[in-house]
């Protein structure tokens, strides 16, 4: 099981949890207040997504062993990081807790939500909550192959998201390059450039390609293929304009490029 931090208040909240509590001081008894707010989130990556909860104590009471546990509600996806915990939550104080979440096929329509658990030792009892959903769409945008010229592209590129992934090639780069190319305009993308080099030991062949999707929004990939000695390499470059459309864009393009190579890709 591992632990996350406690910190610093921070506004706004998700899921409210008030217990009122009764605590004797000598023959005289005052109230106390578990006041729990539960506030989850998604945050977008190339190759997964981090499902974040933040578990904050509003009240005057100490929530203690505040275990939170995520599942997924709905849609392809694997989340295989244990339940995370906080010791101890005093008064006025938050943890957060975030787990790596991966696609097991094409992405479709994420859910996940989580429970959490806490104890209180005062009145010893054990309460449970449950996070409010997280909805999201992370499936890969249709696009349309659409020319730019080079030196717009590269404008665009410098305004976008990126990710890069480079991988050892299965046989030459002169011939996986070519494959490579042929590939990518069935992904809905027109190729803007194409060019190579090769002296005796080495060779280099570059290409980009640019595709809009419905609302307009720019999606680029560009390919670089290298031979030095025996050894080849192809680099892989995605850029999007759209955060959310990160994670699905880039993984139909990875997925496209090992297809045509007859490789799987590397799991992250």
């Amino acid at each position: 099981m591992a632990g996350i931090g406690v910190a610093a208040p921070m506004p706004s909240a998700l899921a409210i949890l008030v217990i009122g509590l009764s605590v004797k001081r000598g023959t005289r008894a005052s109230p106390k207040r578990l006041e729990i707010r539960i506030e989850p989130g998604i945050d977008f990556e190339a190759t997964h997504v981090v499902y974040h909860v933040t578990v904050r104590n509003r009240g005057d009471a100490t929530a203690r062993d505040v275990l939170i546990t995520p599942r997924i509600i709905h849609g392809p996806f694997f989340l295989d990081e244990p339940p995370k915990a906080v010791p101890v939550l005093k008064p006025g104080t938050f943890g957060t807790a975030s787990w790596r979440i991966g696609a097991s096929a094409a992405p479709g329509e994420l859910e996940v939500g989580a429970r959490i658990a806490y104890w209180d030792r005062d009145a010893e009892v054990r309460h449970e909550a449950s996070a409010p959903p997280v909805r999201v769409d992370l499936r890969s945008p249709t696009t349309r192959p659409v020319y730019l010229s080079p030196a717009e592209l590269q404008e665009k590129a410098s305004r976008s998201l990126s990710v890069q992934e480079a991988f050892g090639l299965p046989y030459d780069a002169e011939r996986a390059f070519p494959v490579v190319v042929d590939a990518l305009p069935g992904e809905g993308l027109e190729k803007v450039e194409e060019s190579t080099r090769g002296s005796g030991r080495e060779f280099v062949g570059q290409a980009s390609f640019h595709g809009l999707d419905r609302r307009r929004t720019s999606y680029a990939v560009r390919i670089v293929a290298s031979r030095r000695g025996p050894a080849s390499t192809l680099k892989l470059l995605v850029f999007v304009q759209a955060e959310e459309s990160l994670f699905g864009f880039y993984w139909r393009i990875r997925e496209a490029v090992h297809r045509a190579l007859g490789t799987l890709p590397h799991q992250p």
